[in-house]
């Protein structure tokens, strides 16, 4: 009978593999700090929740509004890039808009993705929303507009930008 060899079927332990290394590349946040990326403007100030939280890499630091809606944050990618991919954790979000402008001031805007996040009664919402047109997905600059909220003030823990 055959059988199959066993060197074929051999793998290196998980333990041998270096740390960090997957098959698959991880996409970079194109938004960090660690990649360039800034909070250029906020349309509501909490000094003791500043707006460069929400592209410091944590989920415990965060922005908040201060009331009313819509609130908008404009953030400025570390160069100019396609984004596919757009990942939020928030609190007392209902509806968002993100926005991209690949001029080299953010003036002109156009909508590359909209969504609506599910009531969590304060706690964490995380959802992950993808870009509607791929053929006009190219921006420096990105807008996060928060359209409405669950409640009076919402927070922004992390936005990451791919």
């Amino acid at each position: 009978w055959l059988k199959p060899c066993r060197r074929a079927l051999r793998r290196p332990p998980l333990t041998d593999r270096a740390p960090g290394r997957d098959r698959r590349r991880a996409m970079p946040d194109l938004a960090s700090k660690k990649e360039g990326g800034k909070v250029l403007m906020v349309s509501s100030l909490d000094e003791g929740h500043p707006c460069d939280s929400i592209i410091d890499g944590s989920e415990h630091s965060y922005w908040i509004s201060t009331g009313l809606y819509p609130q908008e944050i404009l953030l400025e990618l570390g160069k100019p890039s396609a984004i596919s991919t757009i990942k939020l954790s928030t609190t007392n979000v209902k509806s968002v808009r993100i926005e991209g402008c690949a001029e080299d001031t953010p003036v002109n805007f156009h909508v590359l993705a909209e969504g609506e996040l599910e009531e969590k009664q304060g706690r964490l919402q995380v959802k992950e929303l993808k870009v509607q047109d791929l053929s006009n997905n190219t921006a420096g600059f990105v807008k996060l507009l928060i359209l409405s909220g669950w409640h009076d003030f919402c927070s922004v823990h992390k936005v990451v930008i791919e």
